[in-house]
């Protein structure tokens, strides 16, 4: 049926219809709403044409001296017009559905892995950042952590040696406490065990099935501990599809105090070895020597691994055509019924 009915009539319609359904949004057939011109048109019938050409009956007296008694009920003789005209808007409007639409679009995405791998040996105490290494790259973390949705994210801790410090979970709240307790006294902190990290990281997710798989390791030294070197590992994380960023946090240079004074110290982090894993494994390297700088990588991380969430609109419609249709035929029965009462004369009708 095709929409003959203007967009400011229509609305008028509705304001109407919402006066009684305030939930009715549109109408799903408004072409039908064309045959709303009956009414005016059948109104003018009758009242132009039909009224004074109906049948007029003589008198034997002259109907101009009758006295008229108060409260004459001659107007309720045109009732059956008005319930019959009022049943019919109605059921027009229901014949043009009346409906309530709501539009919402359904969401799904398996999500990836994410292991953060956390170095906590001594040298992340260095205070080059305020307060330290440490610190900064938990509040990091814990910032990273707020900006995923659907992803499960694990944590492996590393120094001297490297253990599973959370699972990969969906339990984001978990992930931040958990953070939040990370100190350089929760194991051995003299040396670095970064090849043995990757491999605890390997073995946590590889139990789980994922379309991407991500480690991000971040540390501020060599790799001189663990019972396998970084390398390898690396390239047994490609062969299980992990891909690793590699962020390296410190300053080249800094100064380190002691009881016999300060003195400048050059940073051992290891940056041809990251770089090394990370293209290996088709992540990138990222160098952090502020806050500021790191803060920003976690967030370029953030947006590259991030995969694309399909969605499906769904429309749900309600109608309300059987509430408005039962107003009309109510309103038709009793136009009917009076109709066969005494306030009714066929004559003038």
């Amino acid at each position: 049926m095709l929409d003959y009915i203007g967009s400011e009539f229509q609305e008028l319609l509705l304001w109407i219809v919402r006066q009684l359904y305030t939930s009715v949004d549109t109408f799903k057939s408004p072409g039908y709403l064309i045959l709303l011109l009956c009414i005016p048109a059948y109104l003018f019938w009758y009242v132009w044409w039909y009224a004074p050409r109906r049948l007029i009956v003589p008198l034997s007296y002259d109907p101009q001296k009758l006295t008229k008694k108060r409260g004459s009920f001659g107007i309720l003789r045109v009732l059956p017009h008005i319930l019959s005209n009022i049943a019919l808007f109605f059921l027009i409007i229901a014949l043009a559905r009346p409906i309530t639409r709501n539009e919402f679009t359904e969401r799904y995405s398996e999500g990836i892995d994410i292991m953060l791998l956390l170095d906590t040996s001594g040298s992340m105490e260095i205070d080059d950042f305020e307060p330290n290494r440490l610190e900064v790259a938990k509040k990091t973390a814990i910032e990273f952590v707020n900006g995923r949705d659907g992803d499960q994210i694990g944590i492996v801790l590393f120094a001297e040696d490297a253990y599973g410090y959370a699972p990969l979970t969906l339990d984001y709240d978990l992930l931040r406490e958990y953070l939040e307790k990370i100190d350089a006294d929760m194991m051995p902190k003299e040396g670095t065990a970064m090849g043995s990290a990757i491999a605890v990281g390997i073995n946590k997710m590889s139990a789980h099935k994922s379309p991407s798989k991500v480690m991000i390791l971040l540390t501020d030294g060599a790799s001189n501990r663990g019972e396998i070197d970084p390398i390898t590992a690396a390239n047994l994380a490609k062969r299980d599809d992990i891909k690793i960023h590699a962020i390296g946090i410190g300053k080249e240079e800094y100064t380190r105090r002691s009881m016999f004074g300060t003195q400048t110290v050059k940073s051992d982090l290891d940056e041809e070895t990251l770089k090394e894993i990370a293209k290996i494994t088709g992540g990138q390297f990222f160098r952090s020597e502020d806050e500021g700088r790191l803060q920003e990588i976690f967030s370029l991380i953030s947006q590259m691994e991030r995969i694309e969430i399909e969605g499906q609109s769904i429309t749900e419609e309600r109608d309300h055509y059987q509430p408005i249709l039962l107003t009309g035929s109510i309103f038709l029965v009793v136009a009917l019924l009076v109709a066969l009462t005494f306030v009714y004369n066929p004559l003038e009708g």
